[in-house]
């Protein structure tokens, strides 16, 4: 697969054939070799001609194409924003992050499906969802679970699992602060992995970010959960309670519990002291207070999580709207260290004052130990936080979880609804304060979307086996990409490359079995190296028949199984298991059979980018006439970018997931 070229590379200008591209306009003729001769996409790839990514291309446009693609009538289209931003991070030197470019390779633009519906007496209200036919070393991005607590910093006796304990008082890290329905929140403690690079800063968990935290428990039972921040505090235990990690940094995050899935079922909110029972009738209540009914129990959720002590957070993306006040700055970190389709609308900001930019630019260019080592110029730091907003949405555009009550029945009296700014200071106002607009809903992730249709298999820490756990379904979804007249004689599995290892074991097992003792096997060990860090071995199967099987790796998968293993080594000692033998990194191993790049691509609803700068004299002399007598003040200047969009998966039985499955070769399942 060729690498994306550069952007003022005129040769690859117009190719690709995939219409579910960003900023499409029209596909015209094909040459002798398919390839289009005047087609107008800006980012493209062409992954439905061939229905793998081993075979695909992706490009950009050239300079010269980019205002007729982006332009009609004049005006720009929906999306301009969105390649703004992406090409401003590529002037900065940004690392390619080859799964977010892939994805965004594929995406659509929807913004035209979205309803605005006129209310008599209110103006109008969007609705949240559109409808469509449904058919470096791991650094900021993983976290270890040190412990969930109620937001009284109670937990879980682990021996009678019946009574709630009192952490040490030097264990708090949230004194102040807590809101008047902290009832209903937990704080989960967390830390950097050992692995990790990234400061324990509390901003990485800004108010209105959502994490995902991944989970087993005793009985080998994958969770995926989900929480929205409502503050977070960094700083040191010690004591009686946390004796083997005396002066370890954590991050304490208080958080509202969003939603999930586990031990075969939907998980919501409860309401603390009424939560109902875990029956199998009804959904799991996650009950901050670790009760179910009025009364602390073992069959309690919270309880199965916290008894844990262990476990991974990854880092989501936010839900912000744009008419909502949200300027939160993330950490940027030196690498020169030695060592219905819901939409939401996510966001990244920077904001740099003049006296920042003025004492940066002295300190680089007269200290050279402060420029290698004591702050990172504005383009490295536009660089990080480009690459690190790439991450957090990868993980929410996978595991995004529905809000609750989020459903075409109930939103409207069970979400929350998105009003226009606000300001305490009204001495300026725009005569549109407190509007409302429309209601937050949670982009549903890829998992959650298949989980709901059947299509993820739980193995609870087993072995996998690949006649009945890979082959067999794989002849299912072969079938199901036929019947729709997709390409499906090569099949694309994505995992982490301990597993492709594994696979590759078992595959030599396979041909075995199925030639017998006296088989000999001629094959090409080598890997082949697509690009952005996406690598492939590929193997002919007899069942399905006639079908190629990639094996594909990505440092995405890579780095959540590394970091899982970290979970399951405190979840093993922290119950009594002794060494920690137990760390195979189950809970974050996944075989992901996707059709990625074709029926399954980001829907891009909106995107903005705002740049405001304040301080500027002629501007604050119109408000107030003292500013007529300045001659300098100090300007602020803060850069706000938004996409608005939503996970498509167009047909859930043309892909599935296998996850949670223990670290050893396969079995090959001949018999």
């Amino acid at each position: 697969m060729a690498s994306i070229p550069n952007v003022n590379d005129g040769a690859h200008a117009g190719h690709g054939d995939n219409q579910a591209n960003l900023y499409q306009d029209t596909i015209a003729a094909k040459d002798s070799q398919g390839v289009p001769t005047t087609a107008k996409t800006a980012v493209w790839n062409s992954y439905a001609s061939c229905g793998t990514i081993t075979r695909s291309n992706v490009g950009l446009a050239a300079p010269a194409d980019l205002d007729e693609i982006f332009k009609s009538s004049g005006n720009y289209r929906d999306m301009t924003h969105l390649l703004t931003t992406q090409l401003e991070l590529a002037t900065c030197g940004a690392r390619q992050y080859g799964m977010y470019d892939w994805l965004m390779s594929s995406a659509k633009s929807l913004g035209n499906l979205v309803n605005a519906k006129k209310i008599q007496g209110s103006g109008f209200e969007v609705d949240p969802f559109i409808l469509a036919a449904q058919k470096d070393v791991i650094k900021d991005n993983y976290w270890l679970v040190e412990r969930v607590y109620t937001f009284e910093y109670k937990t879980m006796d682990a021996t009678t699992g019946t009574t709630l304990v009192t952490a040490n008082t030097d264990d708090k890290l949230i004194t102040t602060g807590l809101g008047s329905d902290a009832k209903n929140h937990n704080i989960i403690k967390v830390k950097v992995p050992q692995n990790g690079n990234q400061p324990n800063s509390a901003s990485y968990f800004a108010p209105g970010m959502h994490f995902h935290y991944f989970v087993k428990t005793a009985g080998g039972s994958a969770y995926r959960l989900e929480w929205e921040v409502i503050q977070s505090v960094g700083g040191k235990t010690g004591g009686t309670v946390n004796t083997s990690t005396a002066n370890s940094e954590y991050i304490d995050i208080e958080c509202k519990f969003v939603g999930g899935y586990g031990g075969g079922k939907a998980i919501k909110l409860g309401t603390t002291g009424s939560s109902g029972a875990n029956t199998a009738a009804s959904p799991i209540d996650w009950d901050a207070d670790f009760k179910v009914g009025s009364n602390v129990a073992q069959t309690a959720l919270s309880l199965l999580v916290s008894r844990a002590k262990g476990g991974v957070v990854v880092i989501g993306s936010n839900n912000v709207s744009d008419f909502e006040k949200w300027c939160e700055n993330r950490p940027a970190l030196n690498t020169l260290k030695h060592v219905p389709f819901w939409f939401q609308t996510s966001r990244y900001s920077l904001c740099v004052d003049q006296f920042y930019k003025e004492w940066l630019e002295r300190m680089m260019r007269n200290n050279a130990y402060f420029q290698k080592f004591g702050d990172v110029p504005l383009a490295e730091r536009n660089k990080q936080l480009g690459l690190q907003f790439q991450k957090e949405w990868v993980n929410q555009f996978f595991f995004g979880q529905p809000l609750n009550g989020q459903s075409l029945a109930g939103y409207q009296a069970n979400l929350t609804p998105i009003n226009s700014f606000n300001p305490s200071n009204t001495e300026v106002t725009s005569g549109m304060e407190n509007k409302f607009i429309s209601y937050k809903a949670n982009a549903t992730g890829v998992y959650r979307q298949l989980q709901d249709t059947g299509r993820v298999i739980d193995k609870q820490g087993a072995n996998l086996n690949l006649e009945t756990d890979l082959f067999n379904n794989l002849f299912e979804l072969v079938r199901s990409r036929k019947d729709q007249g997709k390409p499906a004689e090569s099949i694309d599995v994505f995992t982490d490359s301990t597993t492709a290892r594994m696979i590759f074991r078992a595959m030599i097992d396979y041909y075995k079995a199925e030639g017998g003792s006296n088989f000999n096997i001629q094959y090409d060990m080598a890997q082949k190296n697509l690009f952005g860090g996406f690598y492939t071995q590929s193997y002919v199967l007899h069942h399905p028949a006639g079908v190629q099987m990639n094996v594909i790796t990505n440092e995405f998968f890579d780095d959540m199984v590394t970091t899982a293993k970290f979970g399951d080594t405190r979840e093993y000692n922290n119950s009594g298991g002794g060494t920690g033998s137990a760390s195979d990194g189950s809970a974050g191993r996944f075989l992901m059979i996707l059709d990625l790049g074709g029926g399954i691509y980001p829907g891009i609803i909106e995107s903005n980018r705002v740049v405001h700068s304040t301080g500027d004299l002629e501007d604050l002399a119109k408000v107030n006439e003292d500013y007529a007598c300045v001659m300098k003040n100090p300007t602020k200047e803060v850069t706000l970018n938004s996409q608005t969009w939503t996970a498509i998966v167009e047909c859930p039985t043309d892909n599935l997931i296998i996850e949670n499955f223990d670290n050893t070769k396969p079995a090959h399942g001949i018999t």
